[in-house]
């Protein structure tokens, strides 16, 4: 490219187009350089609750603290825990249009499949560890997990 051929407009677009950071063109002794600064991400600051509020909200809903339906028959204490293996998207079925694996009240089996955690496009199928009932799903379909968050609530049974 000839330097009185040179666009300024030209080359911001190209900039633009192909979403380059940066962008440098020579010719003999003359040399532009253009620099997109990148911008930082912004997430919105939501107050956290203390251990009072969760406490209070949860002892107002009549079902799971996932909004997920939850029996009551066993106390929490005697309740085997079922937490996320990774940070991922969880899924209750196999499908959108598929029942979901398992509901509140279920039968269960050791490695009976409960759930799909999604991360980074790989569907990871979580399976029971125990046998049991299961007494609570945790969280909504299609919501973020994070890595130890609980899924599941099982009543243990030989």
């Amino acid at each position: 490219m000839k330097g009185k051929d040179m666009d300024l407009e030209k080359l911001l677009e190209w900039l633009q187009r192909y979403n380059l950071s940066e962008l440098t063109v020579k010719d003999g002794k003359f040399q532009v350089t253009l620099k997109k600064e990148a911008q930082p991400a912004v997430f919105p600051r939501q107050p956290l609750l203390g251990i009072e509020e969760v406490a209070a909200a949860r002892a107002d809903e009549p079902t799971g603290a996932g909004g997920e339906k939850a029996l009551d028959a066993a106390a929490p204490d005697d309740l085997h825990e079922v937490k996320s293996p990774l940070v991922g998207t969880f899924y209750r079925a196999p499908s959108p249009e598929a029942e979901p694996f398992v509901e509140a009240g279920d039968r269960i089996g050791v490695n009976d499949k409960l759930c799909i955690v999604e991360a980074m496009k790989i569907m990871n199928e979580i399976e029971s560890p125990v046998r049991g009932v299961v007494r609570e799903v945790c969280v909504k379909n299609g919501a973020t997990v994070e890595f130890g968050q609980v899924l599941f609530r099982i009543e243990e049974q030989a």
